[in-house]
């Protein structure tokens, strides 16, 4: 019993030594997939463009490419692991996976249960309007005007803010078709929600104008007392973000970079 207790007494000062308990954990979580050789991923996989499966079945999707990047410069293999936005995040409870990629704003009330990476992009709520339209060139004009929104979003809330009769939409599509037909003078959505319309869309009568409503950092999404993973994350993030491959992974989805130069 003594020698047990004298052992437990010598790890208890092995982890201090080493700057406690908590870097402990961290630097294990780290030397684990390293040792394993694999890290796992989690995010929708139905999200495109930012996770998808494309024709051919595979899974693909600027996200998807982040994080395949990610994983390269770990030097493990990355696994995927699919999971429906309802239970995504809540599947670091559980060590489901080793970080979640999803387009995941970083909030207060997330960050008081898990730890964030620095971002890797911004979300940026703009005004889309028909190409004909000349009496909006910047968001403030929108005062007056009439937006198609549905009606319970926080994009409804930025029109009305503006000063925006609201027309009533039902999703995305609805939205810019009645900018389209002249119903609505404009809408609001997130940037990139635009970009990747207007990929497909290419001969669409629409276009962005100058100003925002509101804007989020977007970041991986992690467990917290990992602060070795969590810095290696960073670094890698950083290092990618400076030598331009995040950018030039944004412009084949986007058509532009979108990357964060926080």
């Amino acid at each position: 019993m003594k020698k047990m207790f004298a052992a437990l007494a010598l790890a208890t000062l092995a982890l201090a030594a080493c700057g406690g308990e908590d870097e402990a954990t961290s630097i294990n979580k780290l030397k684990e997939i390293e040792d394993d050789g694999v890290i796992q991923i989690g995010l929708e996989g139905t999200f495109p463009p930012f996770s998808y499966h494309n024709e051919a079945g595979d899974l693909t999707g600027f996200e998807y490419e982040i994080a395949a990047q990610i994983a390269e410069d770990l030097g493990v293999k990355a696994e995927f692991i699919e999971t429906k936005w309802d239970s995504l995040i809540a599947g670091l409870d559980t060590d489901k996976y080793d970080f979640v990629i999803n387009n995941v704003s970083i909030t207060d009330e997330r960050k008081e249960k898990y730890d964030f990476s620095i971002p890797y992009m911004e979300s940026v709520a703009v005004l889309a309007v028909n190409k004909d339209k000349s009496d909006i060139t910047k968001i403030e004009d929108l005062d007056g005007k009439k937006a198609a929104q549905t009606i319970t979003s926080n994009f409804a809330k930025d029109a009305e803010a503006l000063g925006a009769e609201i027309v009533p939409a039902t999703d995305l599509t609805s939205s810019i078709e009645l900018v389209l037909q002249g119903r609505a003078d404009g809408t609001i959505h997130d940037r990139v929600t635009f970009l990747t319309y207007l990929q497909e869309q290419s001969d669409a009568k629409l276009k962005i104008v100058e100003g925002s409503t509101s804007s989020s950092n977007i970041a991986l999404i992690l467990n917290k007392d990992n602060e070795q993973f969590r810095k290696k994350l960073n670094e890698i993030i950083q290092n990618r973000t400076e030598d331009g491959t995040f950018a030039a992974i944004s412009e084949k989805y986007f058509g532009e970079n979108i990357i964060s130069n926080d």
